[in-house]
């Protein structure tokens, strides 16, 4: 049964322009029935199929990182991958830009809290990923910790533009506590 979406809120205002995630963070507000997050067992990909090829959801352990659990098609396309379920971002990113992803997600993890981001969403030679990202942080106990997340990447791939012509945006940071 798909639960019914939040009513966009004013503090909402801009943290994700494109449709397609604010309907996803519409269904990840809904699913946290008063709790400042969902649990990683709250949300169902069948709830939401509309979004299958561009989600990720991931485990959150302070010791490994994150780890897929999903990753919808277009996702796993990236990489190279038919499936990236297990794989940490050390599998499938050099070390540096394993770590430079990691320190981005840090304030989900940290504050809890929200994250978008606009501009590059991907690192690739020959061609540009250009689009939005959200985080949405999971727990699976009430007052937290942060042990997954749920993820939806939307772009368009630009090719032509030269290296550091598009950047990526500053983080939107949404603290749990602050979404209605």
């Amino acid at each position: 049964m798909a639960e019914r979406e939040a009513a966009p809120t004013a503090p909402l205002d801009g943290f994700v322009s494109d449709p397609a995630l604010r309907r996803l963070f519409d269904y990840w507000r809904g699913k946290r029935r008063g709790r400042p997050m969902p649990a990683k067992d709250d949300i169902d990909p069948i709830e939401i199929p509309w979004s299958l090829t561009r989600i990720f959801l991931m485990d959150y352990d302070p010791a490994t990182g994150f780890r897929y659990r999903l990753a919808g098609s277009e996702i796993s396309d990236v990489f190279g991958r038919g499936n990236l379920k297990g794989l940490t971002f050390a599998d499938i990113l050099p070390p540096q830009g394993a770590e430079v992803v990691a320190e981005r997600w840090r304030p989900m993890i940290e504050q809890p809290a929200a994250i978008s981001m606009k501009g590059l969403v991907y690192l690739a030679a020959d061609r540009t990923p250009v689009g939005e990202r959200v985080l949405l942080p999971l727990a699976d106990s009430a007052d937290g910790p942060v042990t997954g997340v749920l993820g939806m990447t939307v772009c368009e791939w630009v090719a032509g533009l030269a290296p550091g012509e598009v950047k990526q945006s500053p983080l939107k940071i949404l603290p749990v506590a602050e979404i209605p």
